[in-house]
């Protein structure tokens, strides 16, 4: 039962951030106000999401497991990516953003290297 339930409650975080990450795409403005996020207060929104990130890394060094580093590489990518790209198309500085892409890119692909050249893993 417990398995299911975290099941269900993964599916609805699912469901919301998917719903925020949808609204931040099409009306970023909107989804500031929907998401009660101040512009004065993304510094330190940011802090958090440098913290979370850390976090989740963390996590998955201490699992251990290649799923998990490629999924979460493939994460780490698209945020370089992103970021990199929101700048670079605005004229800004980019590179921390886009090396951080291009380096967590390449790490993926090694992960994914690992998996496919890995035995079998039970």
């Amino acid at each position: 039962m417990l398995p299911l339930m975290t099941y269900i409650a993964l599916f609805i975080t699912v469901l919301i951030t998917g719903y925020y990450a949808a609204l931040f795409v099409r009306d970023p403005e909107l989804a500031m106000v929907k998401a009660t996020h101040r512009i004065e207060l993304l510094p330190q929104v940011m802090t958090g999401r440098y913290i979370v990130v850390f976090l989740f890394t963390l996590g998955a060094l201490l699992m251990n497991d290649l799923r998990v580093s490629a999924y979460l590489f493939a994460v780490c990518a698209f945020i370089g990516f992103y970021d990199g790209w929101l700048y670079a198309r605005r004229g800004l500085p980019h590179f921390k953003h886009t090396i951080t892409g291009l380096l967590a890119f390449g790490a993926l692909c090694v992960t994914l290297l690992a998996l496919a050249t890995a035995g079998p893993t039970s």
